[in-house]
């Protein structure tokens, strides 16, 4: 089933040198059919075809730094109305969480010595 996925990508400024990485690594994976740079700020990477969406957003993610899922939905002609497509967009948008890693030391149980101080008690009877 064909379908266009969306990711936005944290692009400095006008770097070319990333965008044409970004095609590389879209145009590379089997099922794709098309790629292109849309968006405003011409962030965003739109790929049609049959391709695994959350597996090109982490190889982007590991091979540029950032990258957004934003939509993913079927690649027909039908256009929805510009403030219906505008909410679903907006209720699509996925927010990722820096990777936080946390490495939980076992505790360990030390065993408790009992120190006696043999010089307060007379145990002794010559004193």
């Amino acid at each position: 089933m064909k379908q266009k996925v969306v990711i936005r990508l944290s692009l400095n400024g006008n770097d070319q040198k990333c965008r044409t990485k970004a095609f590389k690594i879209a145009v590379s994976q089997s099922g794709v059919e098309s790629a292109a740079i849309t968006g405003d700020g011409k962030n965003q990477l739109e790929v049609v075809g049959e391709v695994d969406a959350a597996a090109l957003t982490s190889l982007l993610r590991k091979n540029l730094g950032h990258a957004d899922l934003v939509s993913v939905g079927p690649a027909g002609g039908d256009k929805k109305p510009a403030a219906a497509a505008a909410a679903t967009a907006a209720a699509a948008v996925v927010q990722s969480q820096p990777g936080s890693y946390y490495y939980a030391y076992p505790s360990y149980q030390y065993p408790v010595y009992h120190v006696t101080d043999s010089y307060g008690q007379s145990n002794c009877s010559i004193m």
